[in-house]
């Protein structure tokens, strides 16, 4: 990758990259929707992601090619003139951190060259917008030599994310960016930003992805409805009981109170949110006890909530996990990322498919879909390449 990118970055800008950086795309294993109802989460990042590749300039300007296999543009942003309209989502994310970072005291007064290479496909855009503004957060930390904390950096570019209001933004992947441990899946406290990072059995056992291609069928709308019937039915909730979140409920109290909820149709989103929570305690500590059996029957038990409750989830999830767990996964869900799903899958590494492409072939034979499929490797969170 480091070739691909010095011959990119050379042919493009004419000069030799000093510095490569690394940023993990990022997932979910368990907690979608859980901001709302500041709860636990649990994820971790892959050893596939963006890569960077940066050379100084001596003016004000950021020039950045990005290549993100069959798209690929250029970006100019002009650190004098940051009031200037930007077409692209992309180059409006930098401003909105920029202008974040001045705000704060943080001069970023750096002209830099840029070449941004995607070196993954499943699906193209997994975690791109928080792990594309974690790694322009460390590229302008290292090269304008701040003295920020992790904590700060993921603070101010979940706040450049926000403000734009045009994505679906979640600080679960902000800081897994950061803070994700090789061989390790990373436990967040929506409420407080506490993380703990729990060891996987990567000897003994093995994440697998699985994306089906299009078409899509969950789009922004469906995923904004269900989050403001959490808040609405929070509010009702509120009335009856004095709490600041629902996670603050135990399942008993939430149980008792949920006839307060107004709307009788939205109570399964908000049961699948809460139940959600209890989950993720259950998964953790089933990974730290090492009975992966049971850490599987969490994964099988959330899918069905999202079938059946949160009704986010169509019959090509449903038959493609149903073949996963027929073929010996010890369990599987639908994970919501960015604007794609994607099936995680947990097998015993003896039971994984010896051949990817029976599968592929067979899914396409009966529904006229492709999927792709990928064992995943835990990787830590964003760093320089050496």
């Amino acid at each position: 990758m480091k070739e691909e990118i010095k011959q990119t970055h050379l042919s493009h800008f004419g000069d030799n990259i000093s510095t490569f950086y690394f940023s993990p795309a990022t997932m979910l294993v368990l907690g979608e929707g859980l901001d709302n109802l500041k709860g636990p989460t649990l994820s971790f990042a892959t050893d596939k992601g963006l890569w960077a590749g940066v050379s100084a300039r001596d003016d004000l300007m950021l020039h950045i090619h990005l290549n993100f296999h069959a798209d690929w543009f250029d970006l100019s942003v002009d650190l004098s003139n940051l009031q200037k309209q930007q077409s692209s989502i992309y180059a409006r994310l930098l401003v909105s951190m920029i202008k974040k970072l001045q705000y704060e005291g943080y001069k970023v007064s750096k002209g830099l060259n840029v070449s941004v290479v995607l070196d993954h496909t499943l699906p193209k855009n997994l975690g791109m917008h928080p792990n594309y503004l974690m790694l322009f957060m460390k590229i302008f930390v290292h090269q304008n030599l701040f003295k920020l904390s992790s904590d700060k950096m993921i603070r101010y570019a979940f706040y450049a994310e926000k403000t734009l209001q045009e994505l679906n933004s979640s600080i679960v992947h902000h800081v897994t960016c950061i803070h994700a441990k090789k061989n390790h899946l990373l436990k967040l406290d929506i409420k407080t930003l506490a993380y703990e990072n729990i060891p996987f059995d990567t000897l003994n056992h093995q994440l697998i992805s699985v994306f089906v291609a299009r078409p899509k069928f969950i789009v922004n709308a469906d995923i904004t409805e269900r989050l403001k019937a959490i808040d609405k039915a929070t509010n009702d909730i509120r009335e009856a009981r004095a709490i600041s979140y629902l996670s603050e409920l135990s399942l008993q109290a939430f149980n008792d109170l949920k006839k307060h909820i107004g709307k009788k149709n939205i109570v399964p989103f908000v049961e699948h949110a809460v139940f959600e929570i209890d989950r993720v305690i259950q998964a953790i500590d089933h990974l730290k006890a090492s009975d992966y059996v049971m850490f599987g029957d969490v994964l099988e038990q959330s899918q069905n909530s999202i079938k059946h409750l949160y009704d986010l989830s169509n019959q090509y999830y449903n038959d493609l996990i149903n073949i996963l767990m027929d073929e010996y996964a010890l369990g599987a869900r639908l994970s919501q990322i960015g604007y794609d799903q994607i099936v995680i899958a947990l097998f015993e590494k003896t039971d994984i498919p010896k051949d990817f492409k029976s599968y592929q072939d067979g899914f396409y034979k009966q529904y006229k879909k492709s999927i792709e499929m990928e064992t995943i490797h835990l990787s830590k969170g964003i760093h320089i390449k050496k």
